[in-house]
């Protein structure tokens, strides 16, 4: 096989599950991306529906013979970052359980999303050669707004599909039904249920930064910048003049140059 072909193919994946949010090779370390690329790819992939036979694929991948472009990329990417074996182990266990739909309230939603998370940001942490107690706990609340965020962006695609997963307890705060916010019309309650949640989405990113001070100085920009692209895009998506239903927020190249430029000069 040849690995070339293996690191872009799941640079491809990555890209394409993360959308806007993909932290682009502008800032971050180039190796550090490329390394990360895989475990996104394969996490928000064929792990959200797992074989018998790509588990066995996947322990063969751990014992150094992977079977595939994508677990290829991998395997390189758990060698070169000296990734623990049980954290890999842990995205087949988690990653197959479909988001809950309708939580109740933020606590069940949270209690969902933060194994997962935690996942996600050890690799990252084990890949950047910081993995240490003070870094991960931000490492958690940046990677659980930015997932808030994605929920936001996607949130007229899963309405279009029947699904909500925005906890019940937010709809009754802003005195808003079901069938309201599946009518996709912006009105006064949508407007105040998306605010609430723009809100929820930049607290998490907010309490999330602090882990840009634990890395080092070019992934600490590449984070920024992931997390000033979500800001953008949370404003976009609380701006009653923007209808999200008909358009769904997307950043412009400008626009994310602008993003990687306030990285860089903070």
């Amino acid at each position: 096989m040849d690995f070339r072909h293996s690191r872009r193919f799941a640079s491809e994946q990555a890209k394409n599950v993360c959308g806007d949010l993909y932290p682009g090779p502008i800032l971050m370390p180039r190796g550090l991306l490329r390394a990360l690329d895989p475990i996104i790819a394969v996490a928000l992939g064929p792990a959200n529906n797992p074989t018998a036979e790509f588990h066995d694929s996947f322990e063969q991948m751990l014992r150094g013979r992977p079977d595939g472009p994508l677990l290829l990329a991998l395997w390189a990417s758990t060698t070169s970052g000296e990734i623990p074996h049980a954290d890999l182990r842990k995205i087949l266990k988690y990653f197959p359980d479909q988001l809950p739909e309708r939580p109740i309230n933020r606590g069940e939603l949270l209690a969902f999303l933060h194994p997962r998370v935690s996942i996600i940001a050890c690799c990252t942490l084990s890949l950047a050669q910081r993995r240490d107690a003070e870094a991960l706990p931000a490492a958690e609340r940046l990677g659980l707004g930015l997932v808030i965020t994605k929920l936001l962006i996607d949130l007229p695609q899963h309405l279009a599909a029947g699904k909500l997963y925005f906890p019940q307890s937010a709809l009754q705060q802003a005195n808003l039904r079901e069938e309201d916010l599946f009518n996709m019309v912006r009105t006064p309650k949508v407007d105040q249920f998306l605010a609430t949640q723009c809100d929820w989405a930049l607290a998490l990113i907010e309490e999330g930064l602090p882990a840009c001070d634990k890395v080092g100085a070019r992934l600490r920009r590449g984070l920024l910048a992931a997390a000033l692209r979500a800001q953008m895009i949370l404003r976009r998506v609380r701006n009653p003049q923007n209808d999200i239903f008909r358009r769904p927020p997307r950043l412009s190249a400008h626009e994310r140059w602008r993003c990687a430029m306030k990285a860089w000069r903070p």
